[in-house]
């Protein structure tokens, strides 16, 4: 406290305490307003500091350069979203008042406010009132059968909209665009969205679980796809584009993936992925290398293409750059961008909150993540809004494409009462 109180007013103040790892999975059962639960590294997230829970670029960077740290040394944390992908743009970041973080079998507590000129018990205070709220028992868990569902757009049109894409393809106004479909799910209770992201939390290992709020209720996904990862100066990305179905029998499960190696179209829309991705890092690092050839990511019911792109930061560029560079990537956009943006834009296609945009994190020594939010719902009272989307080519199927997206629709689905667990 005395430290807390000689601290300089005007700038982030955050205290780091060493807690019992047990107390993560107690918090994992309260109700955290934010919530990145990776193979590797976990956070919880709770309160945002008042003044710094939605600010951009610039003001992040100038905080870090006077933000005073007391206690056991892991980095302060930010969140950070930013846009679908039809809109793109720069990252904002929120500053949460209380984060849990644990990696490595540690669990840290890291305590932040905004030092002022009000007595350093008053920020105590907040501190344990946000502590309690995180850590409060949740209530017992419900699941309410599904009262009604409806697509958009319908089967018919989502068949029209992938031959005006072919179409368009073929004239050569764009070589790749990515189309996504909403499917709108009431149920007949209000949603519980930490059980929800509990429960995807157990059956998600290959990639990140996260929650955060939205402009519509909350964003809740469960993604395979990061698109920055910074340790240090090192950068890596994942092109991942290219999607078979996984199956049970071992037999058939192998032909899938050797057909999906070597399928033309879907190699071809996977070098589009690859290259736009090594070449915006060509603009910011030393030393970029991929595989010549795609390796496979299999997750429980899909398998894609995948390939890491890594590289060496210069000077001066950090993960905010990257990500800006980066965003989005034809995987969920298209490719050239600008047509490929301007064909969802004539064609009038919206995506809500976050889907097709990101989530992620980042300390104040520049390391972080940033994944693309896909497999996600929009959840809002009853109402659950779920997304997937397909990368449509010249060659595509409307039907083909509508059966992928079904798969990768059935992930929040099935979660949510429509079919197996």
């Amino acid at each position: 406290m005395e430290r807390i109180a000689a601290a300089p007013g005007g700038s982030l103040l955050s205290l780091s305490l060493d807690l019992p790892e047990a107390l993560f999975d107690l918090a994992r059962n309260g109700r955290a307003d934010r919530m990145w639960i990776a193979p590797t590294e976990d956070f919880l997230g709770a309160g945002a500091v008042p003044g710094f829970g939605d600010i951009g670029v610039d003001r992040w960077r100038a905080a870090c350069r006077r933000w005073v740290r007391l206690g056991a040394g892991q980095a302060p944390v930010a969140f950070l979203t930013a846009p679908p992908a039809p809109i793109g743009g720069a990252a904002r970041l929120s500053v949460p008042e209380l984060l849990l973080r644990r990696n490595g079998g540690r669990c840290v507590l890291v305590l932040t406010g905004f030092r002022d000129f009000a007595p350093a018990a008053a920020l105590a205070r907040q501190w344990g009132e946000t502590f309690r709220a995180l850590t409060a028992p949740a209530a017992k868990e419900t699941q309410g059968a599904i009262e009604r569902q409806e697509d958009f757009p319908s089967r018919d049109e989502w068949r029209a909209r992938v031959r005006a894409a072919t179409k368009a393809i073929k004239a050569e106004k764009l070589e790749k665009v990515v189309l996504a479909r909403k499917r709108v799910v009431m149920l007949h209770a209000p949603i519980d969205v930490d059980a929800l992201a509990r429960r995807m939390a157990q059956g998600c290992v290959e990639g990140r679980v996260v929650k955060f709020p939205s402009h519509n209720g909350c964003a809740l996904a469960a993604t395979p796809e990061l698109l920055a990862v910074k340790r240090g100066r090192g950068l890596v990305s994942h092109a991942l584009a290219g999607t078979a179905p996984r199956f049970a029998a071992p037999a058939d499960d192998a032909q899938a993936a050797e057909n999906l190696l070597a399928c033309v179209k879907e190699r071809r829309e996977h070098a589009l992925v690859v290259e736009s991705i090594a070449g915006a890092m060509r603009e910011m690092c030393d030393e970029v290398f991929h595989a010549p050839e795609p390796g496979l990511m299999r997750l429980p019911r899909l398998q894609h293409l995948w390939t890491p792109v890594t590289g060496h930061l210069r000077e001066n560029f950090d993960l905010l750059d990257a990500i800006a560079a980066l965003h989005p990537t034809p995987a969920v956009l298209g490719w050239p961008k600008a047509p490929a943006r301007a064909f969802l834009r004539d064609t009038e296609e919206r995506r809500d909150g976050l889907y097709t945009g990101l989530a992620g994190w980042i300390d104040v020594e520049g390391d972080g993540e940033a994944a693309v939010v896909l497999r996600c719902a929009e959840i809002e009272g009853r109402e659950a809004r779920l997304w997937a989307g397909g990368g449509i080519m010249a060659e595509s199927d409307p039907d083909a494409e509508w059966a992928e997206t079904e798969l990768k629709l059935t992930t929040f689905f099935d979660i949510l009462g429509g079919g197996p667990t």
